[in-house]
């Protein structure tokens, strides 16, 4: 499975890729990455037919996911590439912290 989030655009995120491990070895992480970026490369497409004053320079998308060490020989193989030293991947885990009473708390103005 696998799922492409995105602006709708040009950034685009690859994300939830994972095979049950009964099916691991057999290419369909292949299958699912393809199908994903030709999800991807459609939407460009469409985008770039929607704004004719795009070049042909502008038809590109910036995709990025996180590669667990068992999926980097996958994704490298489809063209994806390490960007560390460059920019590093971060990430928070937040979630709906309740009060007391069960309400959520609300989130505070900058």
């Amino acid at each position: 499975m696998g799922r492409v989030i995105g602006d709708g655009g040009w950034y685009f995120l690859i994300a939830d890729m994972a095979v049950l491990p009964d099916h691991q070895k057999k290419g369909l992480g292949g299958v699912i990455l393809r199908r994903l970026l030709d999800q991807i490369k459609q939407k460009v497409v469409e985008v770039a037919k929607e704004d004719k004053d795009l070049g042909k320079e502008s038809l590109q998308a910036y995709v990025t996911l996180g590669a667990d060490e068992p999926g980097r020989r996958l994704y490298a193989a489809h063209g994806f590439v390490e960007t560390a030293p460059h920019t590093l991947g971060m990430y928070i885990m937040m979630d709906g912290t309740r009060d007391g009473n069960g309400t959520l708390d609300e989130p505070t103005a900058a």
